[in-house]
């Protein structure tokens, strides 16, 4: 059980860091892209980098407390699954931000959070 917990705490708290550096990337160009055309970010894309921005950071603290082994991994990832599934919710209606790679990594999510809260029920977090 141990391996479980440690190779799902590594694996998210290395993609939270990952989609952070993504998430600043996003904002610079954003940002850039509104200095050079003279027009401001749209609602949408403001929208969307925040949600990444604190997608990334949910992410990071979900896979940092289950590197610990804590009970909190549990608080952690069911805070970041329902975020992405607001996001998910508010971003189907358009074309770009309901991407398919998008809800994989929502289930794939999923089954990681459901894998956290066994890992609680067995006893494998303290």
């Amino acid at each position: 059980m141990n391996w479980i917990a440690l190779t799902l705490g590594g694996f998210y708290l290395f993609g939270g860091l990952v989609a952070l550096r993504q998430a600043r990337m996003n904002l610079f160009l954003d940002k850039a892209l509104a200095q050079i055309s003279l027009e401001a970010t749209s609602r949408d894309d403001r929208i969307a980098g925040a949600a990444m921005l604190t997608g990334a950071v949910l992410t990071i603290l979900s896979g940092a407390v289950l590197l610990l082994h804590s009970r909190w991994a549990v608080v952690a990832f069911g805070l970041c699954w329902s975020a992405q599934a607001v996001y998910l919710l508010w971003a189907v209606r358009t074309e770009d931000y309901g991407r398919p790679a998008t809800i994989k990594a929502f289930g794939l999510y999923t089954l990681a959070t459901l894998a956290v809260v066994w890992l609680a029920m067995d006893g494998a977090l303290r």
